[in-house]
């Protein structure tokens, strides 16, 4: 049954829909938090000489509950084990799904509930409706205040940038075009250079998430663009076009574990449609209201599962291990 899934188009089609549905999946974990962990201590923000007043119903983005963040902490610090886990094992199929997964945990865990805590530290409020800022909004903000904290990182974003661009030993695709349209000569890469798989699929996990989380954010801001800007609009079709075109290279791949590697931007690139379209409410985003949506937020985390198990076993020959 599995002889199927090592042939080419289902090789890169169970890459794409493992790394898809991984996407709504963080979502739900994230909310699942908020929701369900309130018993630890709850203050609020320093700035604040009396608390918000928060009216019935609606949703508190100013207070502060410990228990969150200590969850939030082991979270990432399970995503760091499976790391370094993915590291010391550096096989190529446990070094692929063991710095995917584990980035995925460690950027839920670490870095998005570490904006999440210092935006309500420092007090930041929510965007509720457009020109409608609040500590408490009665639906589902338009911006939550932790990614203004994420598009105030584009600096430091840019700059740890510029040394995976100049990085000679880069296999990036994206960083080689560069290269070659704007005919950067960074180097030869280093003959024989063995890679550790684990740590460079979790590190270009975390930038590109990081990357399209800030591109977002620009793009939704008001006072730049807007989601009814044409420059929106365009991003939309571009997103598009570009997964399309990176989807019809993928189902050409043969090997479970470069189609992986290769999955994790063309996905990611393909969410920001989803996104998109839901910041344009042309459906309801599921994966937001998951204690509403109990069965498909069930469905889609089997499906991740599914999907992996598949991943994994269809790679177990040796040569399709070690690189």
């Amino acid at each position: 049954m599995l002889k199927i899934f090592k042939q080419p188009p289902f090789v890169g089609i169970v890459a794409f829909m493992a790394v898809l549905f991984l996407q709504p999946v963080g979502h739900i974990a994230m909310i699942l938090m908020e929701k369900l962990i309130a018993s630890g201590t709850r203050w609020y923000s320093p700035v604040f000489d009396t608390p918000p007043v928060i009216p019935e119903g609606f949703e508190n983005f100013s207070i502060i509950d410990n228990s969150i963040y200590w969850s939030a902490f082991g979270l990432g610090l399970v995503g760091l084990i499976i790391i370094i886990w993915g590291i010391r094992r550096n096989t190529e199929i446990a070094g692929t799904w063991a710095g995917f997964m584990g980035a995925s945990l460690l950027w839920t865990g670490w870095v998005e509930f570490s904006i999440h805590f210092h935006s309500r530290y420092f007090g930041v409020k929510a965007l509720c409706a457009p020109g409608e800022w609040a500590y408490a909004c009665a639906e589902n903000p338009a911006t939550k205040p932790e990614y203004f904290l994420m598009q105030g990182s584009v600096g430091f974003m840019i700059a740890i940038g510029f040394f995976f661009l100049f990085n000679k030993e880069t296999r990036c695709n994206a960083f080689r075009w560069v290269h070659r349209v704007f005919r950067l000569n960074v180097g030869k890469p280093s003959p024989g250079l063995t890679r550790n798989f684990a740590n460079i699929v979790a590190a270009e996990t975390i930038a590109i998430l990081w990357f399209f989380y800030v591109y977002l954010m620009f793009v939704y801001d008001e006072t730049m663009f807007g989601e009814h800007h044409w420059f929106t609009y365009a991003s939309f079709v571009g997103f598009g076009a570009w997964s399309l075109y990176l989807i019809q290279r993928l189902i050409r791949f043969k090997r479970v574990t470069i189609a992986l590697r290769y999955a994790i931007p063309t996905a990611i690139i393909f969410w920001n449609t989803i996104e998109i379209m839901g910041r344009w409410n042309w459906f309801k985003e599921f994966w937001i209201h998951p204690l509403d949506y109990k069965l498909e937020s069930i469905l889609v985390t089997l499906s991740v599962v599914g999907f992996a198990v598949i991943s994994i076993m269809s790679a177990r020959k040796k040569e399709n291990q070690i690189d």
